[in-house]
């Protein structure tokens, strides 16, 4: 999708790849990794978005781990976005206890 101008194949075929990969990845641990880096933006004073990422790359990981075969369009990929959620969620609720515990000293 070319922004100024015309398309170009390549514009169009940049697009068509971008759909495939986001067509053959788990639709939770794309969320869980956009919660993670929300979550690690605001360096997790809003948990809300810290728990909620962990929770989505753990159910993420478990969709992810039984494989039905009589399911040809399950996404079986994801499995780093899901990982890479979990851990910058994680890592954000662990600075926002530090910030807490700060504040709480002064």
């Amino acid at each position: 999708m070319a922004l100024f101008g015309r398309q170009t194949p390549r514009d169009q075929q940049k697009a068509a790849d971008y759909a495939l990969w986001v067509q053959q990845r788990n639709p939770l641990a794309i969320g869980s990794m956009v919660l993670g880096v929300f979550s690690l933006i605001e360096f997790g004073v809003l948990l809300v978005f810290g728990v909620a990422g962990i929770v989505l790359g753990v159910i993420a990981l478990r969709q992810l781990s039984v494989v039905d075969a009589n399911v040809p369009e399950a996404k079986t990929r994801g499995h780093r976005l899901a990982w890479g959620g979990i851990v910058l969620s994680a890592i954000s609720l662990v600075i926002a206890s530090v910030l807490y515990l700060m504040r709480g000293r002064t």
